[in-house]
């Protein structure tokens, strides 16, 4: 009997994704509308993405436009929250909120009887939410109760001074969940404010596709939220504020009772729309997943974790590029060695165009699952409004990752990710702090107790 093969099987020949073509309007709301028609299941669905998040926020304002999100199902002047919840239920439909950096986006998705219902809701929640000052209190309580959750993870905690080491005061560097601090300073006043600024169909846009015709789509769109106006007042002008330039250093968070060191080394990178796109997606996925360079390099070769993932998020401003595992603590300089090490690697052990032909079938193929439901094509869509990407991409994206050769990874590599990574460390640091200091120029260490990631300098 044989024990087993070493053999790693041969990618199979690239398939091409057939995608309903998007086609798109203008009401005269200015509510910009992007229809698709799929006609094999009898499933519709529908995101709306409203172009304001938490950049959108001051930063003593914090988790403010999660915090609307969250409201949004929790009630209007028309239904309660239990109505709401018993109707989605009833119609087996799904009705969500969620706000990030650059966009709210509220998702509704029904059986094709049961979507012009959801549809419905959707709209009430989006134009008529009641913000009751009892269900303010309690979604912003149980908010600041998550944050203990998540200043209790090392991981969790790891990302979040990453993007304040990565862009400070910037709008992309305040935790996106807010803080205790700022959480707790927020009114119902503040909250009605800030729908009433950001959520209008001016600076909104919908998609909206599945079992229904592109004339039909239009039409319910239309029916449903043409009557939608934006207010008097103009959006005005957002937060803004320069992102620091990329800079090589290592913040330690010393926080002796984790179980485990959380590891994170990172750099500020790409915009969604630039022509490096796709040369970077390529670069992340030779480093990701189990048999990418990353994991081997800390799995498999050296046992310093169970896994170790890389992460890519291209924004509408320049997004970050993040790569995490949990170690113990006394291996975490030897860990961090190994990351910076296999991140340099790209550029300066390129992999070869046949090395990248497994690679970029990783790529395609979570494209391919991304997009096998309704609501992974709107949300492919979605995402291309928000980031102004021409709709034709989506059809052409396995051409576009297919198209990238070695030498496109290795140039993005040494310019986009490579040089100036910045290290987060959470952990112990009485068990690597001064391996680390020994090995790098620029050290910092904050105790746990005195971290304030509500500060642009994180306090300590």
């Amino acid at each position: 009997m044989n024990g087993g093969s070493s053999t790693i099987p041969v990618a199979g020949p690239p398939r091409d994704a057939t995608l309903p073509a998007p086609v798109e309007r203008v009401l005269d709301n200015g509510l910009r509308v992007v229809a698709f028609s799929l006609r094999n299941l009898p499933l519709v669905a529908a995101q709306l993405v409203v172009g304001c998040g938490g950049a959108a926020e001051r930063e003593d304002e914090a988790g403010l436009a999660a915090l609307v999100a969250a409201l949004l199902t929790q009630g209007t002047t028309t239904h309660g929250a239990m109505e709401i919840a018993a109707a989605t239920d009833a119609l087996g439909a799904r009705l969500v909120a969620a706000s990030g950096y650059d966009a709210s986006i509220v998702s509704a998705s029904a059986t094709t009887p049961a979507f012009p219902q959801v549809f419905a809701l959707l709209e009430d929640v989006v134009r008529r939410p009641a913000f009751a000052p009892h269900e303010v209190d309690r979604v912003r309580t149980k908010s600041i109760s998550d944050l203990a959750l998540t200043y209790a993870s090392p991981t969790a905690l790891a990302r979040n001074v990453a993007h304040r080491v990565a862009y400070g005061g910037a709008p992309y560097g305040h935790p996106l969940a807010g803080t205790a601090q700022t959480l707790a300073a927020l009114t119902r006043e503040r909250v009605a404010w800030f729908h009433e600024r950001f959520y209008r169909p001016d600076d909104a846009a919908l998609v909206i596709g599945g079992d229904l015709e592109i004339d039909e789509a239009f039409a319910l769109a239309q029916r449903v939220l043409g009557s939608w106006r934006a207010p008097a007042a103009s959006i005005g002008e957002r937060p803004h504020g320069e992102i620091p330039p990329p800079r090589s250093r290592v913040v330690i968070v010393d926080k002796p009772d984790a179980g485990r060191t959380a590891l994170l080394a990172g750099r500020v990178t790409i915009e969604r729309r630039s022509p490096d796109y796709y040369p970077a997606t390529v670069a992340t996925a030779v480093l990701s997943g189990y048999s990418g360079r990353l994991n081997q390099e800390i799995r498999v070769k050296r046992g310093l974790s169970y896994g170790a993932g890389v992460s890519l998020a291209a924004r509408r401003q320049r997004g970050t590029f993040f790569s995490t595992t949990l170690v113990d603590h006394t291996r975490a300089a030897e860990a961090t060695a190994v990351t910076l090490a296999t991140i340099r690697s790209l550029a300066e052990s390129p992999a070869s165009d046949d090395d990248l032909v497994t690679r970029k079938a990783t790529v395609t193929g979570a494209f391919f699952r991304a997009i096998e439901t309704i609501d992974g094509i709107a949300g492919a869509l979605a995402e291309h409004v928000l980031y102004d990407v021409p709709l034709a991409e989506v059809g052409d994206y396995t051409h576009r990752v297919l198209d990238v050769d070695a030498q496109a990874v290795r140039a993005f590599a040494a310019d986009g990710l490579v040089p100036d990574n910045f290290v987060v460390l959470v952990g112990d640091a009485s068990k690597f702090a001064d391996e680390v200091k020994r090995a790098h120029d620029d050290v910092r260490v904050i105790p746990h107790d005195r971290l304030d990631l509500g500060s642009p300098t994180l306090g300590g």
